[in-house]
């Protein structure tokens, strides 16, 4: 098991609020040493660090534990009631932060990655040619259905010749609903319509974002710079900004990464003016 050089950590962390500090002990080690595999298994090649990060944060949480006790096992005269109140708190937020470390790295690994500007475009173009499409279909089916001088039969017909529905939708699109009307509803048009507008808008905003970061160019302020890489708005700093200075930069959507050692939010014309605006910067392009 993987915990096993650990047995005398988990021993210690029951000696103060078990009667079987022991038992309690090997129970501890096999159980997280299970989860630890497991964790380490579906991780597969993204594990990295994350054996050496789980075993520290689950040490640290063993140490906080062992400075709890109970009077049950302490026995109840000069129990110090106070200060094991204040230890339990401290043992309840190493397990805390135990746990939410161990789901955040799970998010992390699993999240899917933020598509390029470029990569958001093709999407949108499909999307488009989907949409456009489907609304030329949707206004020829109308054409058809709505014609009263030909039958039922010879609109089914001709909305199956060309495979602009499948038999099933084409009789249902020829029954009135019940309204007396048939064919696709006016709202629905209109609704594909707007889909239409909106993709064709998506894709001016991300040529224009194209356009901006090709060009870019950093802006220096005092202290650091703005720049835009990896479709991020990224600050850097020289020095560690003051906390108003910190508390401004997330109250208007930026991250710390500390992998990167800079403040930075997605790359959008909101972003950029954001980040001129937490630095004080007066120039705006």
């Amino acid at each position: 098991m993987i915990l096993t050089p650990y047995l005398e950590d988990a021993r210690r962390a029951h000696l103060g609020t078990s009667f079987f500090p022991e038992e309690r002990a090997a129970q501890m080690i096999t159980g997280y040493s299970e989860e630890l595999s497991s964790d380490l298994r579906e991780l597969a090649g993204s594990s990295g660090n994350y054996e050496a990060k789980y075993i520290a944060k689950w040490q640290k949480w063993m140490s906080s534990k062992s400075r709890c006790m109970s009077s049950m096992i302490t026995g109840p005269a000069n129990f110090p009631v106070a200060k094991n109140r204040k230890n339990n708190g401290y043992e309840h937020n190493a397990y805390e932060d135990f746990r939410k470390w161990r789901e955040r790295y799970f998010k992390a690994v699993n999240r899917v990655p933020t598509p390029s500007p470029e990569e958001e475009i093709d999407d949108a173009l499909k999307k488009l040619d989907i949409a456009i499409e489907a609304h030329e279909i949707m206004k020829l089916v109308n054409k058809i259905v709505k014609k009263k001088t030909i039958s039922d039969d010879e609109k089914l017909r001709l909305l199956l010749v060309d495979e602009l529905l499948s038999e099933s939708t084409a009789r249902k699109i020829i029954e009135p609903d019940d309204c007396g009307r048939v064919g696709f509803a006016g709202f629905t048009l209109t609704n594909s319509n707007a889909r239409i507008k909106g993709l064709k808008s998506k894709l001016l905003i991300m040529r224009n974002r194209i356009a901006i970061r090709d060009t870019f160019k950093p802006i220096e302020f005092d202290g650091g710079k703005i720049t835009i890489e990896d479709d991020r708005v990224c600050i850097y700093h020289d020095e560690k900004p003051e906390k108003e200075v910190i508390q401004k930069l997330k109250e208007n959507g930026f991250r710390w990464s500390p992998h990167y050692v800079r403040w930075q939010r997605k790359h959008t014309q909101n972003g950029l003016r954001a980040a001129k605006y937490v630095m004080g910067v007066k120039q705006w392009r």
